[in-house]
């Protein structure tokens, strides 16, 4: 099993951190229907636990999703029975023939495939353009410098009825990295479980992407929020559409 959202944290955030998927998704059915697209395959990269997967199938499309994490695959397939789900690197996955791929979730930025580097982005943006159909849809969002506010490493804690989870973030603005230290607690039994986790993202500048997209024949219109969630300082979205 990849280590990277492991049992417990893939549980955590599919059951507290749901609300941006969720969010996403009336962008992306809005964004098709204004295109007339009804109907056809949405890849979901970095699907996470199927929570934007479901909006998509309960709209009538077909759904694929991947994921580097296994258990992450799990929740989605059975949240979502009807759609295909893929257990690995969004970088080494074949993209069929589709009418929108999503990423959401900071997706592009995370190095859990070591080799994640800005050409490998690059290829997979052209790969993505190459199934897209004409008039196909890419939304997706990532963290840019200036992701983490203030000086020195930032704490945030959150916690559910049976879990609670702690989370140091700290960016190196020379390097464009950011670097999470998570700490998980999950209650099994009467006990608490911990675990940790580190998680390393790429921070992307949205100049770069725009002027990437539009080479490769993308119109692209940058967003601040999906619906009526706003994004966090240093978060952008796209919503890109092929010509």
């Amino acid at each position: 099993m990849n280590q990277v959202y492991r049992d417990d944290l893939a549980y955590i955030h599919d059951a507290g951190f749901g609300s941006f998927a969720l969010h996403a998704a009336p962008v992306l059915l809005e964004a098709l229907q204004n295109r007339r697209i009804e109907r056809g395959l949405v890849i979901d990269l970095g699907c996470g636990s199927g929570i934007l997967a479901q909006e998509i199938a309960a709209a009538g499309y077909d759904v694929l999703g991947i994921d580097i994490s296994e258990s992450m695959v799990a929740i989605a397939r059975e949240r979502v029975p009807t759609g295909q789900f893929q257990a690995e690197s969004l970088l080494q996955a074949s993209l069929p023939p589709c009418v929108a791929v999503t990423a959401v979730g900071e997706v592009f930025n995370y190095l859990f495939d070591t080799g994640n580097t800005r050409k490998a982005l690059t290829r997979l943006f052209r790969r993505i353009h190459a199934a897209l159909a004409p008039g196909g849809i890419l939304l997706f969002d990532v963290a840019e410098p200036g992701r983490v506010t203030g000086t020195g490493p930032q704490r945030k804690h959150v916690e559910g009825e049976d879990w609670a989870v702690l989370v140091t973030v700290e960016e190196e603005p020379r390097r464009r990295l950011l670097t999470r230290r998570i700490t998980t607690f999950r209650k099994v039994g009467e006990l608490f479980r911990r675990e940790e986790e580190i998680h390393r993202l790429r921070l992307l500048p949205r100049a770069e992407l725009v002027a990437e997209l539009r080479r490769l024949g993308f119109t692209v219109r940058t967003l601040s929020a999906y619906g009526s969630l706003s994004f966090g300082p240093g978060q952008v979205g796209f919503l890109a559409r092929k010509r």
